[in-house]
């Protein structure tokens, strides 16, 4: 496995930020489970005067027991390493007196608050009385459960609502990252294992650049026993109360239902419920309403699309769940020439993913002066154009298409491209218009020819 620390450079200057401010700090560190949220905290923290308390499912008396070995072998306090604190109270007044800067992580937190009902009110009321006014306090409250994390920290009606100095959700990280965990892949495998894998570090964290993606595939996913495996199936029943209906939800999705209606009908579960279920899965980042992104009023909009946006769920539904039944027969090649296939139809439409990815990063702000604030497909009922990007200053608009083909990009593409932009609102149809065409596989030498004399023409092979 991968251990290096890789990107996370703006989640590390907030925390750094909130160290060296100098005041007390309450932060909220969250983001769904195998994100990196623990290696992110583990790495800040290695040269800091910390504790580091990860909580796991216990009565309340050890996860005092538990907090009291860790601070006590912070402090060098053998009577409070061996005895654990009496309560919660007798932790937070500990926390108001620290005699220096400390760095004190709660990670997963939300099995803190099942062990013990009403912790945020006490931390909230600690807050409040005195650990605001301690200067030598970074608290860290982590956790993988994204509604409990929520329900007590961050929304209005929570117990530490207003209390906290800031929050950080650890989100995927993008290809580019990906790519550093085998830098020995070229852009096609790397690719290829992004399609499957998404930008997940734990799971990023387990290829091995020695082999080519379908070996790994093999590895990870395919062969009985394999870690990777079960995974989706393992997480949802840890998040989700109703498991049979999401799942449902999710295989529908994934298998190219996208409209309310078309789900409804595969699920058996009417239009009306299905909002709830939906917005469930979309406040874990697994899926998502896409509209064309030159809506006014995307909420509104008739024309949303549901779409998985979690790459191994999507991959695990779409691709893995089909096929089931052969690797439980111990078909384990058959499935594996089967789930390539399938995924090559796949990975193309990931890869238009990873170009609107690139230009939201400001991969073409310096190239055409502007910086593309709206990034999204767009499409009608005769075309659809894979990246539309809109600028926050209101005069311009980025018209792109992304080919992950073996074949050169010519002429041809941007031709069509230039044609369906006269599709577009008329609003954005009359700004000035900049091109891009990213291609796996180059572009023509009569393609290259006109983009050096068209300056409003990009082209951008690979990833970038």
């Amino acid at each position: 496995m991968n251990r290096r620390f890789i990107d996370r450079t703006r989640e590390l200057e907030f925390l750094q930020r909130r160290w060296a401010s100098g005041d007390a700090e309450l932060l909220v560190v969250y983001g769904r489970r195998r994100i990196g949220k623990t290696y992110l905290l583990s790495h800040f923290s290695r040269d800091l005067p910390a504790v580091y308390h990860a909580s796991a499912r216990l009565p309340e008396t050890q996860q005092l027991a538990e907090l009291g070995r860790a601070f006590g072998a912070h402090l060098g306090d053998d009577l409070l390493r061996e005895n654990g604190f009496r309560d919660w109270d007798q932790l937070l007044r500990l926390l108001g007196g620290l005699e220096r800067r400390t760095l004190v992580v709660l990670d997963e937190y939300p099995y803190l608050v099942e062990s013990s009902p009403g912790l945020s009110s006490r931390v909230q009321r600690a807050w409040d009385h005195a650990l605001a006014d301690s200067p030598n306090l970074v608290l860290v409250l982590c956790g993988s459960s994204v509604a409990m994390m929520e329900q007590e920290t961050l929304t209005a009606d929570a117990p530490l609502h207003g209390r906290r100095t800031g929050q950080l959700r650890v989100e995927a990280m993008g290809v580019q990252a990906a790519a550093e965990f085998v830098p020995a892949w070229g852009e096609d495998d790397v690719v290829q294992a992004f399609a499957v894998l998404g930008g997940v570090p734990h799971y990023l964290a387990q290829l091995d650049d020695r082999d080519p993606f379908p070996a790994n595939l093999r590895r990870l996913v395919l062969q009985l026993g394999a870690p990777l495996r079960d995974e989706v199936e393992f997480l949802l029943r840890q998040e989700l109360r109703e498991p049979r209906i999401y799942f449902g939800i999710l295989a529908a999705i994934a298998g190219g239902r996208r409209r309310l209606s078309e789900i409804a009908t595969v699920t058996g579960v009417p239009s009306s419920s299905l909002g709830k279920y939906l917005g469930v899965l979309d406040h874990l980042g697994l899926v998502e309403r896409e509209v064309p992104v030159t809506e006014v009023r995307p909420e509104k909009s008739k024309k949303g699309l549901y779409r998985v946006v979690d790459h191994y769920t999507a991959f695990w539904f779409g691709h893995l769940l089909p096929n089931r039944d052969l690797l439980d027969s111990g078909r384990e090649s058959d499935a594996e020439q089967t789930v390539l296939r399938s995924l090559a139809a796949t990975v193309p439409l990931v890869y238009e993913e990873i170009c609107r990815s690139l230009v939201r990063g400001g991969l073409l702000d310096a190239a055409t002066g502007h910086r593309w604030t709206r990034v999204g497909r767009w499409w009608d009922r005769h075309v659809e154009i894979d990246l539309v990007g809109l600028a926050g200053d209101g005069e311009g608009v980025l018209l792109g298409e992304a080919k992950w083909s073996t074949k050169a990009v010519g002429t041809n593409i941007l031709e069509h491209l230039e044609a369906a932009a006269g599709r577009l609102p008329g609003d954005v149809a009359a700004r000035p218009r900049h091109y891009v065409l990213f291609s796996r596989s180059g572009f023509t030498s009569a393609l290259e020819r006109r983009a050096a004399n068209r300056p409003d023409l990009t082209l951008v092979k690979g990833i970038g």
